[in-house]
């Protein structure tokens, strides 16, 4: 498999949407929000959105707190991590304030567990006019939405959706190194339930099966009946 990123149309709105809040004017508020399923390919366009734009990536964690984020930002920015929280933010607005450098944020959800980290990630916008943009699942657009002060601030709402067949195509011809025809194609969008994640596994098992027998490309009729994922079994709840 090729280490490539497939521009799908998610990633097309989401790297349109990022342009337009670097180059936003100063009056028009600059943070974004990315959401969507498992598997969608949200941490992998903003890591890469990231180096792109001489963005700053910050991954949270369930054991982040607010002097945790600013060490993981202090350390991302240059600086040497304190454990005091004032110093330390601070100094990130020093470093930040009129550097125009974005704030990927991942798995933004954790910070919805603790509010003084979404004030403090509020002040660093505010004091330094740096875009941020956060990424999380489904669920974290109705969670932001219900917290005004911080809903009002975001001007781009992204969310990545299941892709189309055209998208299958885009990213089979972008990563796999062995020919999908049109039908195996259609086969492995339907199957995968149009999920990146699961369509991306679905290459892999392909590329290694052509590889293995020394098939330019797969159709249908070739793969039969072989498994395209290995998924959870399904128990039943035995009754009493």
């Amino acid at each position: 498999m090729r280490h490539l990123l497939a521009t799908t149309k998610n990633v097309r709105r989401f790297q349109s949407a990022v342009k337009e809040l670097i180059e936003r004017p100063s009056a028009v508020e600059g943070m974004g929000l990315l959401w969507g399923k498992p598997g969608e390919g949200k941490t992998t366009i903003i890591a890469h959105t990231a180096n792109q734009t001489d963005g700053i990536y910050l991954r949270a964690n369930a054991s982040w707190t607010v002097t945790s984020m600013l060490q993981v930002l202090v350390k991302e920015l240059g600086g040497s991590p304190g454990n005091r929280r004032f110093p330390m933010m601070n100094w990130c607005f020093d470093k930040l304030r009129g550097s125009g450098r974005p704030i990927f944020l991942d798995e933004a959800d954790y910070l919805f567990r603790q509010t003084d980290m979404l004030d403090a990630l509020r002040d660093i916008y505010d004091e330094t006019g740096s875009p941020v943009v956060l990424t999380g699942m489904e669920d974290i657009a109705r969670t932001i939405q219900s917290n005004g002060r911080f809903a009002r601030r975001i001007a781009a709402w992204i969310e990545f959706k299941g892709i189309d067949l055209d998208d299958t195509r885009t990213v089979t011809d972008t990563i796999c190194e062995a020919g999908v025809d049109d039908d195996l194609l259609k086969h492995l969008h339907r199957e995968a339930g149009a999920n990146l994640g699961r369509i991306v596994v679905g290459l892999s098992r392909i590329e290694r099966f052509a590889k293995a027998s020394g098939a330019a490309s797969v159709s249908l009729s070739v793969w039969a009946d072989r498994e395209l994922f290995y998924d959870q079994p399904n128990f039943k709840t035995r009754g009493r």
